[in-house]
């Protein structure tokens, strides 16, 4: 920055505090260009226009007053917001939050060793959500930055490197939220839920209480990371999961015929809690003429590689299907090879109400040459008596 710019920066911090502002904020930034503050500024702060972009480096601290009208130490209306180096915003006491993204288009870029005291918070949900290139407003998270506080947003929200958040990430009553982790730590859980749409890509990091949520339809991807404390939820979710780790058991459950949760696992390990299960999956229907049944697909992946729980256990309308060789079903106990070469040995549990399929797909172990015409024919054969004793059973249950 050149010395005109500075001069125009320091110029605005000294008089902005004399304008009567509606925003709840007596340092406001409205002018386009780029300002910096790397001293104290014991008040609230605003950037409103989308040109406007705050840079809050190394020794600049904003400090929010203690007035509990104000929406946050620092609030971007309009425009971009960068803390970098190590600086830092704090929370008044009294205040919602540290920073308050409610306002369009928003970017907020938190990196180095810079700190956030107190919550960041973007209540509602703003066209182009889904893809980090339509979306409206931007958060994101990375390098050794840190949250002390909750990040409760909609929109996009991307974190990598060794950032932290010490708190919980969860979508806002009003707004949608598409969240990309491709490092990092969440402390707490990230929950999803509130009859919202939900994208979660998971590459890299930890989510150490584990992901929740309840009624609303999420699209998730996994390929990496980790989810301490479980995967529970009444979301509706798509989802395909090549990597990672889950700790804690999966649980997906929903009781309305609007939706089904679809699971295809090609690779990843995953853990119960000791007395509970694997995988538990419970697909209501409220009207038994809904074609909606949800499904989980494995072809890989180690299941209960350290403690597999109580197995298996399904309800209602859910599908299952496996894939691998050697592949066997007997009483209860489901073992063989997945395709992936992993080793797989789990008890499967229906309950009382299950109307779902079970199938076992048998493939040719790799080495051994593939059966002739017959041998196929026998196989699918089989496969087919296996579906009509189980689909023959729930029709007399």
């Amino acid at each position: 920055m050149d010395a005109p710019q500075i001069k125009s920066s320091l110029l605005v911090l000294t008089i902005a505090g004399c304008f009567a502002s509606t925003a709840d904020a007596t340092v406001i930034y409205t002018a386009p260009g780029t300002s910096v503050i790397n001293t104290t500024v014991s008040d609230n702060v605003e950037v409103n226009n989308s040109a406007a972009v705050l840079n809050i480096e190394s020794g600049g601290v904003v400090q929010g007053t203690t007035a509990t009208f104000a929406l946050g130490a620092v609030h971007t209306r309009a425009g971009a917001l960068n803390v970098r180096g190590n600086g830092q915003i704090v929370a008044g006491a009294g205040q919602t939050a540290a920073i308050s993204m409610r306002g369009l288009p928003s970017v907020v870029t938190l990196r180095d060793q810079s700190s956030v005291t107190g919550n960041i918070v973007m209540e509602f949900n703003t066209s182009g959500w889904r893809t980090e290139a339509t979306a409206t407003n931007r958060l994101y998270v990375q390098d050794r930055a840190v949250v002390n506080g909750d990040v409760i947003y909609a929109n996009f929200m991307r974190i990598q490197d060794d950032a932290r958040i010490e708190g919980s990430i969860r979508n806002a009553d009003n707004g949608s939220i598409s969240l990309d982790m491709r490092g990092g730590t969440v402390t707490r859980q990230v929950v999803m839920g509130g009859l919202n749409d939900y994208v979660f890509n998971l590459s890299g990091g930890a989510i150490l209480d584990g992901v929740r949520g309840a009624a609303g339809y999420m699209d998730m991807t996994m390929s990496g990371g980790y989810i301490g404390n479980g995967f529970r939820t009444g979301d509706f979710v798509t989802g395909t999961i090549t990597g990672g780790k889950i700790e804690g058991g999966i649980s997906t459950w929903h009781g309305s015929s609007s939706g089904s949760s679809d699971l295809v696992v090609s690779g990843g390990r995953f853990d119960a809690d000791a007395g509970d299960y694997l995988v538990s999956m419970t697909g209501l229907r409220y009207f038994p003429s809904s074609l909606s049944t949800s499904s989980l697909d494995i072809l890989g992946g180690q299941w209960g590689y350290q403690q597999a729980g109580l197995g298996f256990f399904f309800d209602q309308w859910v599908d299952f299907s496996v894939t691998g060789w050697d592949l066997t079903f007997v009483d209860g106990l489901l073992s063989g090879y997945l395709l992936d070469g992993n080793w797989f040995s789990n008890y499967f549990n229906f309950g009382a109400d299950w109307h779902g399929t079970f199938t076992i797909n048998n493939v040719t172990a790799p080495g051994v040459p593939e059966p002739g015409p017959l041998g196929l024919l026998a196989i699918g054969f089989a496969g087919t008596m296996f579906a009509r004793r189980r689909a023959s059973k729930i029709q007399t249950a």
